[in-house]
């Protein structure tokens, strides 16, 4: 007969100092990952957002869009009395906005509804200065206005775009005005995307990672022009 085995033979393997190193990492991972990523996100939003008080300025531009709540925040400064006029540039008509109004039929885009949103928060209409051609860009945009600030000889202006649009606007503002004109760039407190929470709402999200793969790319583009 062949020797018996006993049960539990052999010498038990030790837990050694970095086993135990591992299985506290992971421990501690779990709370760490679950508390600590929305401050991670958080900090993420800055990267497209950019937080500035404004200054008073000769003008108030804003930029279109189609957000109700950039053209509400352009009012509100213009009523805080940061600057006497506000400017805004028209944006092209679609081929179906075009057809329709063949057929009789005005469509109020996005240009038509922030001068009524101007004009019904209380910006009288002597204050309304409208750019034009239309542009469809926001380099085409500020390049206008570049235009007619230097035909007014306005040396400094304050721009106002949705939260999200302020670094990008910022940047492509630095490259047309460049030490020309003076000028800050506000986001507007109506609207826009939740910093707090972006990640949470799917229309924030997709918001985030097309503003910051444009951002990517108009960094890409400008950064080595405004060096050079």
């Amino acid at each position: 007969m062949g020797k018996s085995v006993k049960p539990g033979g052999g010498k038990p393997k030790k837990f050694g100092r970095k086993s135990l190193f591992l299985v506290n990492s992971i421990l501690l991972m779990i709370p760490v990952t679950y508390f600590g990523y929305q401050p991670l996100l958080r900090y993420l939003a800055s990267a497209i957002i950019i937080d500035s008080e404004p200054r008073k300025a000769d003008a108030i531009v804003l930029l279109g869009g189609g957000e109700p709540g950039r053209a509400w925040g352009a009012a509100d400064l213009y009523r805080e009395k940061w600057a006497p006029y506000v400017v805004l540039a028209r944006e092209p008509l679609s081929s179906d906005e075009i057809q329709l109004k063949e057929h009789g039929v005005e469509v109020a885009n996005g240009f038509i509804n922030n001068v009524r949103i101007l004009r019904g928060l209380g910006v009288p209409e002597s204050a309304i200065v409208q750019v034009e051609p239309s542009v469809e860009y926001t380099s085409d945009e500020l390049n206008r206005v570049r235009e007619l600030a230097e035909d007014r000889h306005w040396k400094s202006l304050i721009i106002v775009t949705s939260n999200y649009h302020t670094r990008r606007a910022r940047l492509i503002a630095k490259y047309i005005f460049g030490s020309n004109i003076d000028f800050g760039v506000v986001g507007s407190k109506h609207g826009g995307m939740n910093r707090e929470a972006w990640w949470t709402n799917r229309n924030d999200q997709r918001t985030f990672l097309i503003e910051f793969e444009k951002l990517v790319a108009y960094t890409l583009y400008i950064w080595p022009r405004l060096i050079f």
